[in-house]
């Protein structure tokens, strides 16, 4: 039984050691924050905010061998793409 309980509580303590995905997770009144992944390698997360003005924003993004990447968020505004002018590396392939 001493044996049974002694390798029960052996696992349940290597269990615990392993890292968890989970790398930031905090929250405070105006600021949240949560980041899962492999720290140094690849990892995901999310912040939100709620500026002066009472609008709440955030971001989520992703960051790895390729770079920090924004997924989504609501912080910057989007142009419609009907609004954005032509490429110029358009115009010079009509040109050869």
């Amino acid at each position: 039984m001493k044996v049974l309980l002694l390798i029960a509580l052996g696992l349940v303590a290597l269990a615990a050691a392993l890292p968890s995905d989970d790398i930031v997770d905090f929250e405070l009144d105006d600021h949240e924050q949560e980041q899962e992944g492999q720290p140094g390698r690849a990892v995901q997360g999310e912040y939100s905010w709620t500026a002066p003005d009472g609008n709440e924003y955030y971001v989520k993004y992703e960051a790895d061998r390729f770079g920090y990447r924004v997924v989504e968020d609501n912080v910057v505004p989007r142009v419609p793409d009907a609004d954005l002018p032509e490429r110029a590396d358009e115009d010079d392939e009509d040109d050869n």
